[in-house]
Order: structure tokens, then sequence, then C-alpha cells
């Protein structure tokens, strides 16, 4: 398992380690060293997240509301707004832990942002280390298989795409890789067939219950990339 396999396991799930994650970690000091950080930073995390109830507190408000009872719809008001606000900075905490706030208008825009950011992982030169079987061992988290792996695949794993399990599948490309992201069906974030920027271009498809992304650099064929995909895989359902 080497190091983005294992960093992607680990951040996504810190405290779920199979056999095989805890066999790379224990035999490699730079993993173990990240996983201690993560053990770390979970922990810093749940401590400050355990926020106790002052002693007294209880008490004290009662109090404060019998010295005050002239101004008792005064006094009202206050405790709304402060319990309000409370409420919204301990929210604001909790979202910020479980989620990151997103900037992308849509599919197009986080799947060109995503292979940007994970470029520098794959090079077009790499050789093809996925079974088939491996890979449908994975698609069965989304109810399909491939009859064929269609190219040559270099990586393929599961990963986070705008915050929802996804697999990611990178080939090998006429001049660069090709990135392939198989999702569900998400409703909050708009669904786009065609997209690109400068450098890259894409197109998605969407069947039942999926959204299959197509990612590749200008020079690449990828209406015959989507068509592959297409003709290649079987939904259970």
């Amino acid at each position: 398992m080497d190091d983005l396999q294992v960093r992607r396991s680990i951040l996504s799930d810190p405290k779920g380690r199979d056999d095989a994650l805890n066999e790379a970690i224990k035999n490699d000091i730079a993993k173990q060293k990240f996983v201690q950080e993560i053990d770390a930073l979970d922990d810093k995390i749940a401590q400050a997240m355990n926020i106790p109830v002052p002693d007294g507190l209880y008490d004290k408000l009662i109090l404060r509301q019998t010295l005050a009872s002239h101004q008792q719809q005064k006094s009202k008001t206050r405790v709304r707004l402060a319990m309000a606000a409370s409420v919204a900075f301990v929210m604001g905490l909790t979202v910020n832990f479980m989620m990151f706030s997103s900037t992308y208008k849509n599919l197009g825009d986080y799947a060109i942002a995503h292979v940007n950011h994970e470029a520098s992982h794959f090079s077009n030169n790499g050789q093809p280390t996925v079974t088939l079987a491996s890979l449908n061992d994975k698609m069965a988290a989304f109810k399909g298989s491939f009859n064929s792996t269609f190219g040559t695949l270099m990586f393929a794993d599961y990963c986070h795409f705008d915050g929802s399990k996804s697999l990611h599948l990178v080939f090998q490309g006429q001049s660069s890789p090709v990135n392939v992201f198989i999702l569900p069906d998400d409703k909050d974030i708009e669904f786009v067939a065609n997209f690109a920027n400068d450098k890259l271009q894409g197109r998605s498809l969407n069947f039942n219950h999926s959204n299959i992304i197509v990612v590749g650099d200008k020079k690449e064929p990828i209406q015959q990339w989507q068509d592959r995909v297409k003709k290649s895989i079987t939904w259970s359902i």
C-alpha cells in the first residue's frame, strides 16, 4: 500500500484500520509519524468538542431571573439571543469539523479542482497495477462492475468527492493521465454534461443512482473515453 492510499484511508476513517493498512504502517516510520499526528489531531478535536457545563449555572440563571423579575421581558430577550448565539457557535464548529465549505458550483468545477490537487501524485508513465477483480471489488460499493478495464489502469481507490465517497480511477492517456470518478448521484451539486478550463476538459454521465465523470487534458479524446466507460460498465440495479 503506497503513501497516497495510506493517507486517504487514515484521513477518511482515522480509527478504521484493516490488516493491510496496519502492515503498511508497521513497516514505515514516515507512515507511523503521519498516523500519530492524525491521532493527536483527532484527540484534540474530541477534547475541544467536549465542553462541560459550568457548575452552578442553573442556580445562577434562576437567581438572576428572580432579582430582575421587573425586567422579565427584557431578560427573556437577552437569554434567547444568548442561546441562539451559543447554538450558532456550536453548530459552526461542528459543520467546520465534519465538512468543508464548497466553493464549486457544479460537478465539473469540483472534478477539475480534484484533478489539479492530485496531479503531482500520478505520472502518465505509470505501470498498470490494478486488476479487473480488485477494481470490481471496489465497484461493488456502487452496485456496478466492469467487464474490462478498457485501458491501462494505473490507480483505483476510494476518495471523497465534495463530501461523498467516490471511486477514483486513473488511466494512462495519450499525453497525460485520464481521471474517471464514479460517485453517488447528489442532488446538492449541479450536474453538468460538459465542462472545461484552459488545460482540462471533461464529460459527465448520469445513471439512475450514480454519476460517472471523465477528465483529461485538451488533447485527449474524452468522448471516446466516455463511450468506453459506458460500454464496459454493468449496473446490478
